[in-house]
């Protein structure tokens, strides 16, 4: 087992979810179990799997989706969590798989488009900003932040916390990249409904589409050095994330 599999937490009818926590920063610390997580959407959650939700000390439910994407597919409410539902996707033209337009998302958007939506993301992002406020006051956490497959979204904020923490990019690549074991069921699934009519072009579109790929995520972490000169200045630009700032949520974060 690795330290990716010890990450995951089992739910009947939600993907993705993993506690962020285990990962080694710069200086030898480490993020701590139980305080962040990261998940697919959550509405279809079983009796079971709200039980299971309601043991993880959930405060906050940060919810990345669109107005339509929310409606469609409601998260559960739970006493002890409160929520919050901020789009992320910024004013890119397209939209997302899960809202109106469907499959046709697939077919009209390039891999090229969906490099420069990653390379966009980071900046001048309220719900990214309200993110990160939002993970330093403890009080707030536990925290599951999450989009509609826990993939583009939830990755770019995933990173972001990371960052903040000070975990290695390579190490925050890892954590990226892992979404496509746990999204390997979904895709192939999808894959065999779409097969007939899409074309071959069209499949391998989708294929990279809901694959989570390093060039994607690298494109946003190199417009973090082409913008600012270096992602330690991002983070204070972008989120007010100064030196003192950045030390009380690591001591928060870490162990």
């Amino acid at each position: 087992m690795t330290q990716f599999d010890m990450k995951v937490i089992p739910f009947e009818a939600v993907l993705n979810f993993r506690d962020m926590g285990g990962y080694k920063t710069r200086d030898g610390r480490i993020v701590k179990n139980g305080l962040l997580y990261r998940s697919a959407a959550l509405g279809k959650m079983t009796p079971a799997d709200k039980v299971r939700f309601e043991t993880l000390g959930v405060k906050t439910i940060f919810d990345y989706r669109d107005e339509h994407e929310a409606r469609n597919n409601p998260n559960p409410t739970f006493k002890d969590a409160k929520y919050i539902q901020i789009p992320a996707k910024g004013n890119h033209a397209f939209e997302m798989p899960t809202n109106t337009g469907g499959h046709n998302f697939y077919k009209v958007v390039s891999p090229e488009m969906f490099r420069d939506f990653y390379a966009q993301m980071p900046f001048n992002n309220v719900s990214f900003k309200k993110l990160i406020a939002t993970i330093q006051n403890p009080d707030n956490l536990g925290l599951v932040h999450h989009c509609a497959v826990g993939k583009d979204r939830t990755g770019i904020g995933g990173a972001l916390i990371l960052l903040a923490l000070d975990v290695p990019e390579e190490t925050i690549m890892q954590d990226y990249l892992e979404t496509n074991i746990y999204l390997r069921p979904m895709v192939e699934r999808m894959a065999q409904a779409i097969q007939d009519t899409f074309n071959d072009h069209e499949l391998q579109q989708f294929h990279a589409l809901m694959s989570a790929r390093e060039d994607y995520l690298q494109a946003a972490f190199d417009a973090m050095d082409s913008r600012y000169g270096s992602k330690n200045v991002f983070l204070e630009q972008e989120f007010g994330l100064t030196t003192e700032k950045r030390q009380q949520l690591q001591e928060n974060c870490l162990c």
